[in-house]
């Protein structure tokens, strides 16, 4: 599969990690980080520079037997839109507090949904959704397999210890004007308890990587190209296991218009297996990892005006302009809200030409 080419734009990381809280509960955490790499975006009231742009986390403590929420926290020190009199006040952790209402809902395969009506859309912020969509796909996977290898090995954590580790990281690179390279990556990190002496691969259960490589018509939002592939190894492993090409999984999706629709297509290839369910978990980051990478390419659209003309016209201000903020994408962008009427951005559709 081949690299990715270009000058480097913008990263998204996302992590969860797993640890025993008690006996019968386990404590998850998820964090969301966007790393802007270069350019600046003008904001509401303020300039947003290259760097940390986006830093949320969602704490979970959940009962391992039923999946049940027992406890939720939620934290956002870096968001795009702090509060300011262009607002009113208002701000990106305004709705967080409605997370708080899933208590006790169960995480099972009906969660999205549910996770959807109470935080979508204008009712939530957009990251924040993105993170805990992850979380729950991911959570009940690494608890049966936590739970399997318990059972087989009669061991299990100490109360505290992190066991598991998602990491998935979103990389933009300018490859060309006409084409933006995004590498996906997906790591899944088991781990064992084992005694003092133990070497230190071997408290390593299961490493499950998944890769992809997608080249993006920056102008139509449309995959031009989408590569793939995985392995899956562990301590008697390491040297041994090969790469398997995933690209058949995913080339039904070439050629296809990236944003609207594309959670949709994936779920319609991949929703059903269970065998490449990490590879879907991955592929669903590509959208809303794409959206951020857009916001870096703000120099291409200064120098394409003169100078001394304004760059504050609503008709003339790109999408990306707005870090993502489609009208009624969330609570900040919702269509009657003040960061909407303060910006005057027009949110287009990607050209069709």
């Amino acid at each position: 599969m081949p690299d990715v080419h270009g000058r480097p734009l913008h990263t998204r990381s996302l992590t969860i990690v797993l640890s025993r809280e008690s006996d019968g509960l386990w404590h998850a955490r998820g964090d969301v980080v966007d790393l802007r790499k270069t350019g600046f975006v003008p904001m509401l009231a303020d300039i947003q520079p290259a760097g940390v742009i986006h830093m949320m986390s969602i704490g979970l403590a959940f009962d391992i037997e039923s999946l049940r929420i027992e406890s939720i926290d939620v934290d956002q020190p870096f968001v795009a839109i702090e509060p300011s009199e262009r607002t009113g006040g208002e701000c990106c952790r305004d709705p967080a507090p409605r997370l708080l209402a899933l208590r006790g809902e169960t995480l099972d395969s009906r969660f999205a949904k549910r996770l959807g009506t109470t935080f979508g859309g204008v009712l939530g912020c957009s990251h924040l959704l993105t993170l805990f969509q992850l979380m729950a796909s991911t959570l009940p996977r690494a608890v049966e397999i936590e739970k399997a290898r318990a059972s087989s090995e009669g061991t299990s954590h100490p109360i505290g210890f992190r066991f598991f580790r998602r990491s998935v990281f979103i990389d933009g690179h300018e490859r060309d004007p006409a084409s933006i390279d995004v590498g996906l990556q997906l790591s899944d990190t088991h781990t064992r308890p084992v005694p003092p002496d133990s070497g230190s691969t071997d408290r390593l259960a299961l490493f499950h990587e998944v890769k992809a490589l997608a080249r993006i018509d920056r102008k139509r939002f449309r995959v031009e190209a989408l590569r793939a592939r995985e392995r899956r190894r562990d301590a008697g492993t390491l040297s041994k296991s090969e790469w398997i090409s995933r690209d058949d999984r995913v080339s039904g999706l070439v050629d296809g218009p990236l944003i609207p629709g594309m959670a949709g297509r994936i779920f319609a290839r991949l929703g059903g297996d269970a065998d490449v369910a990490p590879l879907r978990d991955l592929l669903l980051q590509l959208a809303p990892g794409f959206i951020q990478i857009s916001a870096a390419l703000m120099d291409g659209f200064f120098e394409e005006k003169p100078s001394s003309e304004s760059t504050s016209k609503s008709a003339e201000k790109p999408m990306v302009a707005s870090i993502g903020g489609n009208t009624n994408s969330c609570y900040m962008w919702r269509e009657d809200g003040p960061a909407t009427r303060a910006s005057g951005i027009r949110t287009p559709s990607p050209s069709s030409d």
